[in-house]
């Protein structure tokens, strides 16, 4: 009685904070002042790359390169990541409206990163009605890998970018709204390319619900028409702009990195496994409940659908060096979970799932691999003060 007692006396006090106006902005920013408290980002390294005598990061500097001519950036061949922006415009073009702020285009993208998690509160609270179920569920992805980066990529990657614009493109029934913002995404990494594909599956599934219909007519149907047919035109555009750009600018253009799973190599996979446990940590648990709801209520092609999209976002995955940035695209696979249990369960069972599903998102440290058998973990903000007083007081605990 003691744990149970424990459980509904947080759920209690959690109700009790909810109560003010504004509770839904107050949750968002307690759950991201958590997260960067627990991973802390690596600050440290922007300032250092902001110095005029400090280490730079490479992406910025071609970033602004890109962003001085963008069809004849220079000094592509000095690394081999650089081969792989030349079609990643969405940062140089900020470059560019910035004067090359690299500062102004992090906080940009902070604030972008709080309004996703934000429009995601507003969105599950719109399905569920239920101030204590969008709460447990917001605390536990503010502390998972595709909130966290967006605050931690002060590397020049734009992920936090790609991330708020695919949830613009999923939560909007306007073409115009999804078809631009997808453009947003896809010109900002090509995993959001990838990702539409993940926008259509969710659409799949809302539509499955909205319609009570869950035959492979039906399936099929909504997975080319309504806002499912503007990704179709997104892509058909993205392509046609990236082929001329192509042939016209960068004719002899080819990934090195192409055509290999890097991280089956024995370099590489050691990070694996940790991973594709890393990206979602306790969210598991909701993807693996929605999984068993819809085998169980036999809706078989659904299952199949969202099987092989998920199975496509981990293959993808692991032919990168940085196999979290990749699965953290199928953030869509979530908001789907969480939807099928929404339309499907009774809310305390939802509230039980989602309470374990927090302790283990808080609790986890925040770790992530980046290739090269290198994993780093973002270390929690009393070890970072800790690590900087030793630099500067030559303790050389953390030599």
């Amino acid at each position: 009685m003691i744990l149970e007692n424990f459980y509904h006396t947080f759920l209690s006090w959690l109700a009790s904070q909810l109560a003010p106006k504004n509770w839904l902005w107050k949750l968002t920013l307690v759950a991201i002042a958590i997260s960067l408290f627990l991973a802390f980002p690596p600050y440290a390294l922007l300032a250092d790359h902001l110095r005029d005598n400090g280490v730079k990061l490479d992406a910025w500097l071609f970033i602004q390169n890109q962003a001085q001519d963008l069809f004849h950036p220079s000094g592509m061949e000095h690394d081999v990541r650089r081969e792989n922006m030349i079609f990643r415009w969405t940062l140089p073009a900020l470059s560019f409206l910035t004067h090359h702020n690299v500062l102004l285009i992090v906080i940009i993208q902070g604030i972008l990163a709080v309004l996703f998690l934000k429009k995601i509160g507003d969105y599950i609270f719109s399905i569920s009605g239920d101030k204590i179920v969008t709460a447990l569920f917001l605390l536990s992805l503010a502390n998972t890998f595709v909130c966290v980066w967006s605050f931690a990529d002060i590397h020049g990657y734009g992920d936090g970018i790609a991330y708020f614009f695919l949830l613009m493109a999923l939560l909007n029934r306007n073409g115009i709204i999804i078809f631009l913002s997808l453009q947003i995404a896809f010109f900002t990494d090509e995993r959001a390319v990838v990702a539409g594909g993940y926008l259509v599956l969710w659409w799949m599934v809302t539509k499955a619900y909205e319609k009570n219909d869950f035959s492979f007519s039906a399936l099929l149907k909504s997975a080319f028409t309504g806002e499912s047919l503007f990704v179709w035109i997104a892509w058909v555009v993205y392509f046609a702009i990236r082929e001329y750009v192509q042939s016209r600018y960068f004719p002899h253009h080819s990934y090195s990195t192409i055509g290999t799973p890097v991280l089956f190599a024995n370099a590489h996979r050691n990070g694996l496994g940790s991973s594709i446990w890393g990206a979602f940590e306790g969210i598991w648990l909701i993807l693996a409940a929605a999984t068993v709801v819809l085998w169980v209520s036999r809706r078989y092609w659904l299952l199949l659908a969202l099987f092989v999209g998920f199975s496509v976002l981990v293959a993808t995955g692991i032919y990168v060096h940085d196999i979290d940035r990749a699965l953290a695209y199928g953030f869509p696979f979530i908001l789907a979970a969480m939807y099928i249990l929404i339309k499907s369960e009774s809310y305390p069972t939802i509230k039980i799932l989602l309470f374990f599903t927090m302790i283990i998102c808080v609790g986890h440290p925040q770790v992530f691999y980046m290739g090269y058998n290198k994993i780093l973990w973002l270390e929690p903000l009393p070890m970072k003060i800790l690590m900087y007083i030793d630099r500067h007081l030559h303790w050389n605990f953390f030599v």
